[in-house]
């Protein structure tokens, strides 16, 4: 992949500290239309790629477009409200020219409707969606102390029998957790206090 590009209007200028778009929620509606938003996009994504069987290249092209789209200076140009829409798309495509007409100009839909913050959602729920397809169910797991070989094994037996399904998770080393562990499956939080298994580990977890 290009480097992406650090290009920047000489008129444009820098934005001011106190300065802030739509790309940046500050209210709870806000980020919940947000992921609204994202998973709209994501679902209207996947139904293109799978009706035109082209799931691991909309994948693979997302990936390149949200490390494009995570260096700095690109980054200000798409949020940036002062830059017109046809500089923008410009500066994407010149900086991922590898990346096939249906993910890009997806994303480019997203920046011109003032919606590129919810472009990493959106990447999150479409792969969401393609694990699914495959049977998969992705968690993130947060814990007090770090996960040893024997309590991975065990939780993920444990996620994949309250999934009902093959569960592939991160883990997340959080010392202020209280509890221990917390499991989230895609919208579902779990905690031990909830599940009798999941308390089983959470003793080992918080015993020094």
């Amino acid at each position: 992949m290009r480097p992406a590009s650090s290009w920047v209007p000489r008129w444009m200028g820098r934005p001011s500290d106190g300065w802030s778009s739509s790309s940046c929620p500050r209210t709870a509606t806000e980020m919940a239309r947000r992921e609204t938003a994202a998973r709209r996009y994501a679902e209207a994504a996947f139904q293109v790629a799978s009706a035109d069987s082209l799931l691991n290249r909309w994948q693979a092209d997302f990936e390149v477009l949200g490390e494009a789209l995570a260096h700095p200076d690109l980054a200000a140009v798409m949020q940036h409200p002062a830059v017109p829409f046809a500089d923008k798309e410009r500066v994407l495509r010149r900086s991922v020219t590898e990346v096939a007409d249906g993910p890009l100009n997806l994303v480019l839909l997203m920046i011109r409707r003032g919606r590129p913050g919810a472009i990493p959602a959106m990447r999150r729920h479409f792969e969401e969606l393609v694990l699914r397809q495959r049977g998969i169910t992705r968690a993130e797991v947060r814990t007090a102390l770090p996960l040893d070989d024997e309590d991975r094994a065990g939780l993920e037996r444990t996620l994949e029998d309250l999934a009902g399904r093959q569960v592939e998770f991160t883990e997340v080393v959080d010392p202020s957790l209280i509890g221990g562990i917390s499991v989230r499956i895609g919208d579902r939080l779990y905690d031990a206090s909830v599940r009798s298994r999941l308390e089983r580990l959470r003793a080992r977890l918080t015993t020094v």
